[in-house]
């Protein structure tokens, strides 16, 4: 019996040229075996497990029949919801069991990297049947060879991707293969559902590649046509892929050809989109109209199927509609991507290696990754988020890849552990930030705010004034109470929330003073706008803090540029439905790059840009603790980094 290697295809990527190319050779030899009706014994006794927490017909059943066809065995799991998922059981877990059933795994999963999870868990090898809306490797093999087999080539073809380019993940593969091949790439999304940027800043930094944009309406007029045309669905329309100064403007674009050879079309990915955007808009629907025309003659019609409402069936008879071809073709494709499994464990190739080691932070909180459908952040109780360096194209972020989800987070600022100094990052500090990854010193954080709380001072700085004394801020906070219990008519109703660290320990006296002169103590919680799911800590009541239904006072040191306020108001939504939020700031810079105003100031100061202000607030001093320092507010220049940081000396 053949044993099956230790390889996983999460990503297209996974997968070299030279190997596609060979699986396409075997799927030729397959395909011609199922129409002679030659039987196969090639999987003789291995067990493939089919797991798909997503519904399936075409990509299920045809690796299902590809194993049968093969002479193998096959147990499915068709509804997670039935299985012990329902209970909670995470995807490691299940992983990690069924990989002591089977001999291979198949997955389909709704979160963004969960192959990646299931091929670090499993002992046998991972196929990815598509993960969220990143990936969909195995059915981008079907497209190509179904493609290569009409054009005779898949080099020198141009590809056009239309419609919903933002959450089909088959487009997302098709891009890095077809970049891969040679080929040339126009994008025309339909309500701006663009491709997204990690993949265009993915292929131009990896393969100084830049996708061509067009709108829809272009893509209809113009003369001449394009060599594939990728249809899908839809949502808000964006006419370039890039607003203002990009250094992938730089790159060149493609000029679009004269002539159509396929279209491929695809649905509206609704299980992707938020409710409110489900059913908004007419979405992009295709017929027979768009072959008419002679830059179409030759164009093939092409989709994955399932359709919905977007492919007109009156296509069906038309010879150039290949799509059911497509899906016949996944029987012979992942027959030959199991038998080339087979084919590498008996040449026993080493295995890839991961190039670098992921990078260990030396701060808390550790980032995680900006994706809210990436997987670590709903399996988060044994997965930590993961980065590793990504080539950017825009040299003045530091840019990190998650190494599940594969979406970038840009750094604005990062720090160094052992001096506690954060600098802005440009691309001088690229060599220091190598070196602290290497010694395990280097801390990044999304804010100066972030980087301040977390006890890290800024390289250097100007002169420091005086703002606020303790008398003043003491004041301030009197007058902002009163306020409060002037525009809450029932104060049983309210809550106060303060933002880690400073405004909490705000919202901590501004509670005492409402207590004091209404004789009500409201709940009170922390809010940390970098801890995720487990943002808000509820500190009084013990038992919990209830939003539904009440006005919550959000309270915070300092308002700058609004975007704290932001993911602390998305916090609170997450948490509950409250009747009413305002916000309570102690400072009001005035500079805003979200339109939000608070409705309770202490004091507005009117500063620069480069400037700095920072609330320092009198901590009680414990017994036998030294006194803390006095309450005040400064403002201070911030001085960006320079060649040479004293903190890599």
């Amino acid at each position: 019996m053949a044993r099956m290697p230790k390889f996983d295809v999460v990503s297209i990527e996974d997968l070299a040229i030279e190997e596609i190319e060979r699986i396409f050779a075997l799927a030729d030899g397959f395909a011609d075996a199922l129409r002679e009706g030659r039987p196969c014994d090639l999987a003789a006794g291995l067990i493939m497990a089919t797991l798909f927490y997503e519904p399936s017909t075409r990509t299920r059943l045809s690796f299902e029949s590809a194993m049968h066809r093969l002479g193998g065995s096959v147990i499915s799991s068709a509804d997670m919801q039935a299985s012990s998922a329902a209970k909670g059981e995470t995807l490691a877990d299940t992983a990690r069991v069924v990989a002591a059933y089977a001999d291979l795994i198949v997955v389909r999963h709704p979160y963004d990297g969960a192959a990646r999870v299931a091929a670090e868990y499993a002992g046998v090898p991972i196929i990815n049947a598509g993960d969220g809306s990143r990936e969909h490797p195995t059915q981008t093999l079907c497209d190509l060879y179904i493609l290569r087999r009409k054009k005779g080539r898949l080099r020198g073809l141009t590809v056009a991707l239309c419609g919903d380019l933002k959450f089909g993940r088959t487009v997302h593969s098709l891009i890095y293969a077809l970049a891969r091949f040679g080929a040339n790439i126009v994008a025309a999304p339909f309500g701006g559902m663009d491709v997204p940027d990690y993949v265009l800043e993915r292929l131009a930094a990896e393969r100084n590649y830049r996708i061509s944009t067009v709108t829809v309406d272009e893509l209809k007029s113009q003369a001449g046509g394009l060599d594939a045309l990728y249809l899908t669905p839809s949502g808000p329309h964006q006419m370039a892929l890039f607003t203002g100064e990009n250094p992938l403007d730089k790159l060149p674009s493609a000029r679009p050809p004269t002539a159509l050879d396929a279209f491929y079309v695809t649905r509206l990915q609704r299980e992707r989109l938020a409710e409110k955007d489900r059913d908004g808009g007419a979405y992009v629907h295709f017929d027979a109209r768009a072959l008419r025309t002679s830059r179409a003659q030759q164009a093939v019609v092409m989709h994955p199927l399932p359709r919905t409402d977007e492919l007109a069936y009156e296509l069906d008879s038309d010879p150039r509609a290949v799509y059911f071809e497509q899906a016949a073709a996944g029987v012979p494709v992942r027959m030959a991507l199991i038998a080339w499994l087979l084919e590498r464990g008996q040449r026993a190739i080493a295995p890839l290696t991961a190039g670098e080691p992921p990078i260990r932070f030396k701060a808390e909180p550790t980032p995680r990754c900006a994706n809210p459908a990436c997987i670590t952040r709903h399996e988060s109780a044994y997965l930590r988020p993961r980065f590793r360096l990504a080539r950017s194209a825009n040299r003045a972020l530091l840019a990190l890849r998650c190494d599940y989800c594969e979406r970038e987070l840009r750094i604005e600022f990062v720090g160094h552990a052992k001096s506690h100094r954060y600098y802005r990052f440009d691309e001088s500090l690229y060599g220091y930030v190598r070196q602290w990854i290497d010694e395990g010193s280097l801390a990044v954080f999304e804010t100066v705010k972030q980087a301040e709380e977390g006890g890290y001072e800024p390289y250097r700085r100007g002169p420091q004034r005086e703002v606020m004394n303790a008398t003043e801020i003491a004041t301030a906070c009197v007058e902002i109470a009163a306020q409060i219990i002037a525009d809450v008519a029932d104060p049983t109703a309210l809550a106060l929330v303060g933002v880690v660290s400073r405004g909490a320990m705000l919202a901590i006296r501004m509670r005492e003073l409402i207590e004091r002169r209404t004789g009500v103590r409201p709940p009170f919680a922390a809010l940390d706008v970098y801890g995720g799911d487990a943002a808000i800590h509820p500190i009084e009541p013990a038992g919990g803090f209830d939003i539904d239904g009440r006005t919550i006072v959000l309270v915070d040191d300092v308002i700058n540029s609004g975007w704290t306020v932001q993911r602390a108001m998305t916090a609170l939504w997450r948490n509950g439905r409250p009747a009413a939020v305002k916000l309570a700031v102690l400072i009001d810079r005035g500079h805003r790059a979200l339109p939000i105003r608070p409705n309770y100031v202490g004091k507005r100061i009117p500063t620069a840009r480069g400037d700095r202000v920072r609330v320092r607030l009198t901590v009680p001093a414990g017994e036998g603790e030294a006194r803390r320092p006095v309450d005040r507010v400064v403002v201070y220049s911030m001085v960006d980094s320079m060649r040479e940081p004293e903190a890599a000396s």
